[in-house]
Parts: structure tokens; C-alpha cells; sequence
């Protein structure tokens, strides 16, 4: 019984991994302890009929040294997929990177093939304005001076449309300038004047002849509008020291051409046969007279590049809406 006891204490040491044979069992049985060193002729001799004993613990030893083997077999498998899963990831990882490279260029492309067709439209729908050779006109129209103000974009209240919205090809001076050039204006001569052309200083009897050509004005309504007509007027008499001074000069004829936010392209206003249309102006200085479109325009900068004119270019106008 006694030494069934002990091989089971020497059987449980190995299991366990509390000693190694002939080492302390670190555990105490009689007068062998587990904290000594312990000979195996000793524990054969303090205790009859261990040779068993010892066989099956020197076995054990054996099964825990190819249990041990096998152990570090499986870590070392263990240890190379787990390297081969780290790798995975970063081939994934790379995968990754590349695929949201090429799906940033296929946006690229994208976009670059959406602003190719705009662009293509745009150039279909100038080459459909320039093929339909309809008047933009389609009639003059008599409007109140209180229709002429609430019908208006804005170009009679500096609040609306500031003066860097209004821009022009010259100025006789600073009171000349395009921002005057507002309907129902009342600052500077109360109109825009072009500047003189060369040799007005010399032959002021025939200033009209030296007017520049290619002026122009135009006003940037900041977003596209919606405009259904024009209306121009002259420049109004000036009292200068108590004298009134009649200037009698106005813009008779002149083009147009606008400009939507989204188009780069600068678009005639044309009549029947394609040609730049003409529009009808003022025949007075102050009378202002208004054109009516064809049909609405949408567009964000509007230009007026005068033509003929009585004395001088100056004028006001006005955008409707109306």
C-alpha cells in the first residue's frame, strides 16, 4: 500500500510537472522530502518494490519530453501561420492601397468625362442657338416709369448691384464712369460715356467722328437670371452752374451677348438669318425705350456693345425681369 502511495506521488509529480526524477518531488512522503535531492536507490531501498514505480515514472518522463516535442512542433507550426496570416494582411492591406488608388482615378476619369460632355452640350446648344436663326426681338414696349423701376434686376439700386458688378470698355473721366451708366442714374452726368478717340481736343467741332469703337458695358448679376428684355435711355441734361446743359447724345443702334455661369462661351443675341441682331435705341435723351427678347434669357453677365449713337456714346439701361 505504501508503495502504491509513493508511485502515485512520483506518477502525479511528472503529470503535474511538479519534479523531475531523481529530483525533489516537491511534495513530502515519510523521510524523503520533495525539497531534497533524492537518489533513486535510495526511494528503491526506503521503499520495497519500486522498480515499477520508477519504470512507469521514467516512462512518463519520456511521454512529457515527446509531449514537449510535439508541443514545440505545433508552437513552431503555429508561430509560421501566424506569419503567413500577418502576411496576408499585408498583401490585403495592399490590395487595399492599390484598389483606392484606381477607384480615385476612375473618379478622376469620371469627372473628366462629365466635363467633356457639358462641354458638349454647350457646344450643341450654341450651335442650336446659332442654326435657329430666330429674332431675339420681338417687339418695343412702351413701360411706365414706375413699371421700369419694379421691373428692374436691380441695376437702379446700388444696394442690389453694387458698382464692381458694372464694368466698361472706357470713360471720358471719373464722372463718366460705367457705374453711372444705371437707368434713372443721378450721380457724375447721370450716364456712361465712352473716352474721346484720338484728335477730339483738336477738332471739338466734330467730336462725334472720334468716338472709339468696340466700347462696350456690362453688368455681372453674380448667378444666372432670368431677363425678358433691355431698356436704354440717353444722357439726361446736366445743370451745371444754373445752366442747363444739353449734351443731345444717346445710343441709337447697338448688339448684345451674354454669358451663363456654367459656359465658358460668350453668346451672341442673333435675327433671322444668323447675323448679330440690332437692337432698336433711343432717338432722345431721355426717353427710355425698351426691347422685349424673343424668348427669356437665363444668364449670369450681360454686355451691350453700342453702335451708332447721336453726338456721343452715353447711355443708361436696365435689365428687366418683368
Amino acid at each position: 500500500m505504501k508503495s502504491l502511495v509513493l508511485c502515485c506521488v512520483i506518477v502525479n509529480c511528472f503529470v503535474l510537472g511538479l519534479c523531475d526524477v531523481p529530483q525533489c518531488f516537491k511534495l513530502k512522503f515519510g523521510e524523503i522530502s520533495c525539497n531534497q535531492s533524492v537518489d533513486v536507490n535510495t526511494v528503491i531501498k526506503t521503499v520495497p518494490a519500486q522498480n515499477e514505480c520508477l519504470s512507469m515514472a521514467k516512462g512518463l518522463e519520456v511521454f512529457a519530453k515527446v509531449g514537449k516535442m510535439i508541443g514545440n512542433k505545433f508552437e513552431q507550426l503555429y508561430n509560421e501561420e501566424k506569419q503567413k496570416v500577418a502576411d496576408a494582411k499585408m498583401i490585403a492591406k495592399k490590395f487595399f492601397q492599390l484598389y483606392n488608388e484606381e477607384k480615385q482615378k476612375i473618379e478622376i476619369l469620371n469627372n473628366q468625362i462629365s466635363d467633356i460632355t457639358k462641354e458638349m452640350n454647350t457646344c450643341n446648344d450654341f450651335r442650336k442657338i446659332t442654326t435657329m436663326r430666330e429674332s431675339s426681338v420681338v417687339v418695343q414696349k412702351d413701360y411706365s416709369t414706375p413699371q421700369l423701376k419694379k421691373c428692374g434686376v436691380g441695376m437702379q439700386d446700388i444696394n442690389k448691384i453694387k458698382d464692381n458688378q458694372i464694368t466698361g470698355s472706357s470713360m471720358t473721366d471719373l464722372k463718366h464712369r460705367p457705374q453711372y451708366g444705371r437707368l434713372f442714374e443721378t450721380r457724375g452726368i447721370k450716364a456712361w460715356s465712352t473716352q474721346p478717340g484720338p484728335g477730339y481736343r483738336a477738332t471739338i467741332d466734330k467730336w462725334s467722328t472720334f468716338g472709339l469703337k468696340n466700347q462696350w458695358i456690362t453688368v455681372d448679376l453674380k448667378k444666372d437670371t432670368k431677363i425678358i428684355g433691355v431698356v436704354t435711355a440717353g444722357r439726361p441734361p446736366h445743370v451745371y452752374n444754373g445752366l442747363t446743359d444739353l449734351h443731345n447724345q444717346w445710343v441709337s443702334t447697338f448688339t448684345m451677348e451674354y454669358k451663363t455661369d456654367k459656359n465658358k462661351y460668350i453668346i451672341p443675341f442673333l435675327d433671322r438669318t444668323g447675323k448679330l441682331e440690332v437692337f432698336q435705341g433711343n432717338t432722345d435723351m431721355t426717353t427710355p425705350v425698351v426691347n422685349i427678347f424673343r424668348f427669356p434669357i437665363t444668364a449670369r453677365w450681360f454686355t451691350i456693345r453700342p453702335i451708332d449713337y447721336n453726338n456721343w456714346i452715353s447711355m443708361q439701361f436696365d435689365l428687366l425681369v418683368c
